[in-house]
């Protein structure tokens, strides 16, 4: 019997050896969840903010794009003005 008493008991050891193991794997594992679980987070928002940006962007190359067509349009208006100027100031002098 007494035998018998130290096989449960180092049974009993191996058991609770055995359950801290476990419950040291569980919560490293609930930990790597959890990581996992706010990397994926991170990932939505920069996914979220990169399509913001390409929005963003897309809005400042057609802004873009139509100050520099206004641009050539008033660069235009301006040479035509200093032409009919030039030519008054020619038709003046002249007389």
């Amino acid at each position: 019997m007494g035998e018998q008493k130290y096989l449960i008991e180092d049974a009993n050891r191996r058991l609770d050896s055995a359950l801290d193991r476990l419950e040291r794997l569980a919560h490293r594992a609930r930990t790597k969840v959890i990581d996992a679980s706010k990397v994926e987070h991170q990932v939505q928002n920069l996914a979220t903010d990169r399509s913001r940006l390409a929005s963003e962007l897309d809005q400042t190359r057609a802004y873009a794009r139509t100050v520099e067509e206004s641009a050539k349009d008033v660069s235009a208006r301006i040479m035509r003005a200093m032409e009919k100027v030039q030519v008054a100031l020619n038709g003046e002098d002249e007389a």
